[in-house]
């Protein structure tokens, strides 16, 4: 499952899906400043978790959007 990237002037967000253990999926997004040190990656993850992979990824994409409109985009 390959990351995504979405960027604004000011924040980076990266959207990920892991597989838990009980074979559910769960979105990711990792925010972080412009610039910002990789490591200092602020994890947010998705409210519930899903049974398809494609489900999980677009409640990741609405989570990053919220999250960069928060954030100053």
């Amino acid at each position: 499952m390959e990351d995504e990237i979405y960027a604004t002037h000011t924040n980076l967000a990266r959207v990920r899906v892991m597989k838990t253990v009980t074979g559910s999926y769960r979105g990711i997004v990792h925010l972080r400043p412009v610039g910002g040190d990789p490591e200092s990656d602020d994890p947010h993850e998705t409210e519930q978790e899903f049974a398809r992979e494609d489900q999980a990824r677009d409640a990741a994409r609405a989570l990053a959007s919220k999250l960069l409109k928060e954030h100053g985009f």
